[in-house]
C-alpha cells in the first residue's frame, strides 16, 4: 500500500472494511455498525482511495477482500484493538484524574492539621486521590506557579499577589525549651533572654522562619541561629538532647506537651502570630475535585466556619 504519513488511514474507514470482510457484506456491514449502506460504501472507497488498491470484490455474494485486502485485514484489527486499549487507558486516566487532588503544602500544616482534613473530605468524597508533597512555603508558592499542584498550603508571610488565599489556622509561636531547662522555672522568657542560648531555628525559607524573623526585628531583636534545620523532628530532637530554645507553634510540640519532654513559654512583650493560608492561582481553572476541596475548607476549616 501507498506509504502516506501525512494522510494516515482512517480509523471509521479501517472499521467499515473490517466489517464488511466480516459479514461478507455491505449490507451486513451497515446493520453491524449502525449506518446506512452509501456510508459504509464512502467510507470503503475512501480507504482503497488512500491505499491506491482495490481491497474489496464486488458481485452477487456481496463483498470479499481481495489479495490487498487479506493483507490488509490483520493489521487492521489490530490497528481498531490497539485504538480500543487506547481509549480505555485514556478513559481510566480521565476518571483517576477527575478525583485526583495535587498538593503542596508546608511542613506544620502538612504534617500536622491536612492529614485531618483530608481524612474528613475523604468521608465525604471517598473517590478522591490526594498527592501531598511538604515542603517550605517558599517551595509551595513556586509549584504552584509551575503548575505543578492545584493547591497549596503556606505559614509565613509570603507576597501572595496573583494568588487567591484563604486563612485556615491562626496560629500562635511560643519559645520551646526542654522540660528541665532554667526558663521554666520562671514561666516566663524575656528578650534579653534568648541571646545567652543556643538558637536552634528552622531553614530560610520556611514560613515559620520568615514570620518569626519579620516580628522580632519589629522588637529591633536579631537571632543568629547556632543550628539550622529544615525538619521540625530535628529541631525537638535537639532541643531534648543538647538545650537551647527554639520559637515553635504549640501545633508542633503538642505531643511533647503532653508527655512533658518539651516546655512552651511566652516571650514578654513580643506576641508571634501568624495565618495559615490555603492558596491557588488566582483566575486559573481548577480541577472539580480541588474546587470542592477548596469550598470545604471555606465551610469547615476557616476561621468562623463550624467546626473551627
Amino acid at each position: 500500500m501507498a506509504n502516506n504519513t501525512a494522510n494516515p488511514l482512517s480509523s471509521e474507514e479501517l472499521i467499515a472494511f473490517v466489517a464488511a470482510v466480516e459479514s461478507s457484506s455491505v449490507h451486513g456491514a451497515a446493520d453491524a455498525l449502525g449506518l446506512t449502506q452509501s456510508a459504509v460504501t464512502k467510507r470503503l472507497q475512501g480507504l482503497e482511495r488512500r491505499g491506491g488498491v482495490v481491497l474489496l470484490e464486488r458481485g452477487r455474494f456481496g463483498v470479499r477482500p481481495t489479495a490487498a485486502g487479506r493483507l490488509l485485514y490483520p493489521d487492521a484489527k489490530e490497528a481498531l484493538a490497539a485504538l480500543r486499549r487506547a481509549e480505555e487507558a485514556l478513559s481510566s486516566h480521565r476518571e483517576l484524574a477527575r478525583h485526583a487532588l495535587s498538593v503542596a503544602a508546608s511542613y506544620t500544616i502538612g504534617e500536622l492539621l491536612l492529614p485531618g482534613w483530608l481524612a474528613a473530605f475523604r468521608r465525604r468524597e471517598p473517590d478522591t486521590r490526594a498527592q501531598v508533597e511538604i515542603v517550605n512555603s517558599a517551595g509551595v508558592l513556586e509549584r504552584l506557579r509551575e503548575r505543578e499542584v492545584e493547591l497549596g498550603f503556606v505559614e509565613g508571610a509570603e507576597n501572595l499577589d496573583g494568588f487567591d488565599a484563604l486563612t485556615v489556622h491562626q496560629d500562635r509561636l511560643g519559645v520551646v525549651v526542654a522540660a528541665g531547662h532554667p526558663w521554666c522555672r520562671r514561666g516566663r522568657v524575656a528578650p534579653l533572654d534568648l541571646a545567652q542560648e543556643p538558637y536552634v531555628a528552622r531553614e530560610e525559607g520556611s514560613g515559620t522562619r520568615e514570620v518569626i524573623d519579620a516580628e522580632l526585628a519589629a522588637h529591633g531583636i536579631r537571632l543568629l541561629p547556632a543550628i539550622e534545620t529544615a525538619s521540625v523532628q530535628s529541631v525537638k530532637r535537639t532541643l531534648a538532647a543538647d538545650g537551647g530554645f527554639s520559637l515553635l507553634s504549640p501545633l508542633a510540640v503538642e505531643l511533647e506537651l503532653t508527655a512533658g519532654t518539651l516546655a512552651l513559654l511566652p516571650l514578654d512583650g513580643v506576641e508571634i502570630r501568624r495565618a495559615l493560608r490555603a492558596v491557588r492561582a488566582y483566575g486559573r481553572r481548577h480541577s472539580d475535585t480541588a474546587e470542592s476541596f477548596w469550598r470545604w475548607l471555606e465551610r469547615n476549616v476557616a476561621p468562623g466556619a463550624a467546626g473551627v
